[in-house]
């Protein structure tokens, strides 16, 4: 049954280098993609029977009714599958690691009985492919997950919304242009830093230079710990629990917390 085209917000996952994976292993991979996804959505206060999914081979898609609140994605739904992937670090080896691009937009989309049909989908997937969304997450070793929006989201909702729990001021730009020869604008974020982007990426590189000089043992950021082999800060809680460590990290602009209903 098709039903015609209705605004949904659009959440899309994609395993970082899960294409070059063994078979066995990006099976396995999928799946906690999947239960990371269903434990966000739970996490986030919504009803995961009335958010349908598409497996998109090495992404999965999400449907989410246009008429939630979108601090509940920008902010809750994307600090829940930061605080899973950091778990998921902690339990597994390297050849298990995982690292999620994730895309948030809004438009038209129908559903029928087989898929999801609209330009929107489209969109946001060449979004999350861009190369310069994927070069940002590369290069961020500490982060878990890059979070990419399209500019009128940014413009409408991050800048013009006002929510005190989406700070503006931690998402810079990325331009490329499409395989339709388009140029595209997307805001990046990277989840546990109020910096932007180039912030955190001069600072890895400047890490990364001064662990490799004679003698070195180690950074320290300006709290004082260090950002050589930090630990994961905290493990998920069941859905309606305030996770456990601290309320809010003074290095994480994404504070652990009860979702708003």
């Amino acid at each position: 049954m098709t039903r015609g085209p209705l605004h949904h917000w659009l959440v899309l996952l994609d395993v970082e280098d899960l294409g070059s994976r063994p078979d066995a292993v990006r099976s396995e991979l999928r799946a906690a993609m999947h239960r990371m996804a269903l434990s966000a959505l739970t996490y986030a206060g919504l009803d995961p029977g009335q958010c349908p999914t598409q497996d998109r081979g090495d992404s999965l898609l999400i449907l989410i009714p246009g008429s939630v609140p979108p601090v509940q994605l920008l902010q809750t739904l994307v600090s829940s599958l930061d605080i899973d992937l950091r778990t998921h670090q902690q339990m597994y080896n390297a050849s298990h690691r995982m690292r999620l691009l994730v895309g948030i937009s809004y438009g038209l989309v129908a559903v029928d009985d087989l898929r999801f049909r609209g330009r929107a989908i489209e969109d946001l997937a060449e979004l999350v492919d861009a190369g310069p969304v994927r070069e940002v997450l590369a290069q961020a070793s500490r982060s878990q997950l890059v979070l990419v929006v399209p500019d009128d989201l940014f413009g409408s909702v991050v800048v013009q919304g006002r929510s005190p729990r989406i700070d503006p001021a931690a998402y810079a730009p990325r331009d490329f242009v499409t395989n339709r020869g388009r140029t595209v604008r997307g805001w990046v974020a990277l989840p546990g830093y109020s910096r932007p982007p180039e912030r955190i990426l001069e600072e890895t590189a400047q890490d990364t230079d001064e662990r490799r000089a004679p003698g070195s043992i180690g950074v320290s950021d300006n709290h004082g710990s260090s950002l050589v082999d930090r630990s994961p800060d905290g493990v998920h809680a069941p859905s309606g629990h305030t996770p456990p460590g601290p309320e809010h990290d003074p290095d994480d602009d994404w504070p652990r917390q009860t979702p708003e209903r």
